[in-house]
């Protein structure tokens, strides 16, 4: 679904936006204190009719007109929608995190339940909320397929204006004139975007079917197929889905749609074997191929030469496609769907644009010269190293360096990939050459002081805290690490000092708890002291995070995602909730389907190794049911774990119908105490219902 239109609802509800329109053509003030009872008043009425259709499915159907008419029919429940919008015949599903858009009335694919502009466009005019603040006067009453329908609009005193431009609402009472549900609407609605007015004209009704995911199915096999294996087995596998794997190079693509591009790739199956596949409009982005969508058609050189180019190496990339056959020719059309298949645990079949690989590091990119080669070898060592190719990255900034050996960028990113790589003696030393050059980077001093605290070099861990946080007086992060540090050093009114500042800059970076528990206790990770308590869902979840450990800001896009937290090299934590429906008698299918993923390994495993199940069982605390389950990755012929990396432990657990889940990793970060502190982690949840 496009959400790039020349317009956008406001995010108000209908009678805000119509007040505002309202305003502007001169409404007197409401009236105040209205002698009517609750079944009389239009505006109650209203209000009744409108909070009633904000539970069940409701089918849809109507007009949005602003330069063109648009027609959109289908189903609403809640936040969810089935909408089609005519006559171009696009489809949009979304079932809360999930999405799938149909733009040829024929193949899906995966979309995004952020793209909700024709949801906007019917949910708004019945959105309750602000009704009794503006006056609506009875217009009559008429009978509707055995129904009684009030017609309703809002009252002005100006006799000039016409009255089709008001907000107009049909009513459906039963025989005591309580209000049912808002079945017909006509309203103008205020577009910001376009300084302009929509008229919306909608027909409700309540809908007796459920809005469902779209019949895809899972793909033929787990093998990745090339287009000549499409070719060979078009007509067999007609419309179903197959998984091809493609080099990461792009090597031209051409926009054939408003929301459709074609591109070129060579496939890893054949031998010089090329061909093309069509995907939705930001897609090729989401995937790496290219920086940004371009209009018109472009060989691979006019991509390089517009700096649109995506990634040129590196792993193939798997692709989910549904095949189309093209007449009697020897080809089909492959149109992609997804970049990752998922199984939900209730057996539903979906596929997302997010790859299976994850990010092996997260640099921050530091400016450098647009003009200069070095800053490409910069960004380019960049993009590796969030590729997860560190020694390629170090091999770009190295090489940069060579060129311009006054720049601090390179040496900047270099530490973060020395860090990455549990080279902490050479990201000192790479974040001290990049503030000798003059960074006025305050990350740089943060990270610097981050490896001196790993060093137990507390003393110069806090002088870089510092000097970050003179270079950015509102730097948070800085604030708490300087607190952490203060803590291990037994500075306990320093150390609460810089808590109460950090929880002022940042208030999800750091619980009241750490504030109270500074003044009462010292320590460091490395001895096992406890860190910061951290209370969600309203108290109902706590658990221990280490002093080394931190939460992120909470960011909008991930809604799911209650807290996130960083840790020394790479170490990461998450606390995920409603990712999916699960129910307690469920959650042992939950651990079974996890384990079976797990044990089909990864890429990003070694060579001669295996995961080695730590826990994998459904345990009891605090008379709550989880699923406890963890591993580590494991060489052949060898027992100890302790310095293996990705030492992962989660656990898992139905709240209110609702995921749960707490994942704690050590990623790329081999020191035994790190593993501890996980244990730790876990060992300290407590969960209240």
């Amino acid at each position: 679904m496009n959400t790039t239109a020349h317009f956008r609802l406001i995010s108000t509800g209908s009678i805000v936006a119509s007040l505002l329109f309202a305003s502007a053509i001169g409404l007197g003030k409401p009236q105040r204190n209205p002698k009517v009872s609750n079944q009389e008043n239009p505006g109650i009425l209203l209000t009744t009719a409108m909070k009633n259709m904000e539970r069940g499915v409701w089918s849809v159907s109507g007009t949005v007109t602003l330069e063109k008419t648009i027609k959109l029919h289908g189903l609403l429940s809640g936040e969810d929608y089935d909408l089609t919008m005519e006559p171009r015949g696009m489809r949009g599903v979304v079932i809360k995190d999930k999405a799938w858009v149909c733009s040829d009335r024929e193949t899906w694919h995966a979309g995004s339940p952020n793209d909700r502009l024709p949801y906007d466009w019917v949910h708004t005019p019945i959105m309750a909320g602000g009704v009794l603040k503006v006056p609506f006067e009875k217009v009559g009453a008429e009978q509707r397929n055995g129904q009684t329908w009030l017609h309703i609009r809002l009252k002005v005193p100006e006799k000039k204006i016409k009255l089709k431009e008001l907000p107009q609402y049909w009513i459906v009472v039963d025989s005591q004139g309580h209000a049912q549900y808002v079945g017909q609407v006509e309203t103008p609605v205020i577009s910001q975007a376009a300084n302009s007015v929509l008229y919306c004209s909608f027909d409700y009704a309540p809908a007796k079917e459920k809005i469902a995911p779209p019949p895809l199915g899972p793909p033929v096999d787990d093998k990745a197929y090339g287009f000549y294996d499409i070719e060979q087995h078009k007509a067999d596998w007609r419309g179903k889905i197959v998984r091809i794997e493609v080099t990461p190079k792009i090597l031209g693509c051409e926009q054939i749609g408003e929301d459709t591009y074609r591109a070129f790739f060579k496939d890893t199956a054949t031998p010089n074997h090329y061909g093309i596949v069509e995907f939705p409009r930001d897609a090729l982005v989401k995937l790496g191929f290219l920086r940004k969508t371009v209009s018109g058609r472009h060989a691979l050189e006019d991509l390089e030469k517009m700096d649109v180019l995506g990634r040129t190496e590196g792993e193939p990339v798997s692709l989910y496609v549904n095949v189309i056959p093209i007449g009697e020719k020897p080809a089909a059309r492959t149109v992609a769907i997804g970049a990752r298949f998922v199984r939900d645990p209730d057996g539903n079949v979906n596929y997302t644009w997010e790859s299976d690989e994850k990010q092996s590091a997260k640099l921050t990119p530091v400016p450098a010269p647009s003009d200069a080669f070095d800053g490409d070898l910069v960004n380019r060592g960049i993009q590796k190293a969030q590729n997860g190719n560190l020694d390629g990255a170090i091999a770009d900034f190295d090489r940069a360096m060579q060129l311009n050996p006054k720049d601090d960028a390179p040496y900047y990113n270099r530490a973060q990939a020395r860090r990455l790589k549990n080279d902490t003696a050479g990201s000192i030393a790479d974040y001290t050459r990049a503030i000798e050059l003059g960074s006025t980077n305050p990350v740089a001093s943060n990270n610097r002081g981050n490896a001196r605290a790993a060093n137990n070099d507390r003393d110069g861990a806090i002088s870089d805290y510092t000097r970050a946080i003179e270079l950015k007086p509102d730097y948070a992060r800085a604030y708490y690490n300087r607190a952490v540090a203060r803590k291990g050093k037994g500075d306990a009114s320093g150390s609460a000092a810089d808590f109460k500042r950090a929880r002022q800059l940042d208030p999800t970076l750091v619980s009241e708890e750490s504030v109270a528990n500074s003044h009462s206790s010292g320590g460091s990770a490395n001895n096992g002291a406890a860190g910061t308590t951290v209370s969600l869902l309203d108290g109902k979840l706590k658990l221990d995070i280490p002093p080394d450990f931190s939460r992120d800001p909470d960011d909008s896009k991930e809604p799911k995602t209650i807290a996130k937290f960083s840790g020394p090299d790479g170490a990461w934590g998450t606390v995920l909730r409603g990712t999916h429906g699960l129910t307690p008698d469920k959650l042992e299918g939950y651990l079974k389907m996890r384990v079976s993923e797990y044990n089909k390994g990864f890429k990003w495993l070694p060579k001669d190794s295996h995961l080695q199940w730590l826990k994998k069982d459904i345990v009891t605390i605090d008379g709550h049911k989880w699923a406890d389950w963890g591993f580590v990755p494991v060489m052949k012929g060898r027992k100890d774990y302790s310095h293996n990396p990705v030492y992962t432990r989660n656990l898992t657990t139905s709240y209110k119908g609702q995921l749960l889940e707490i994942n704690f990793t050590s990623n790329l970060n081999t020191d035994p105490k790190l593993k501890k502190e996980i244990d730790q982690v876990m060992d300290s949840v407590h969960l209240e219902e």
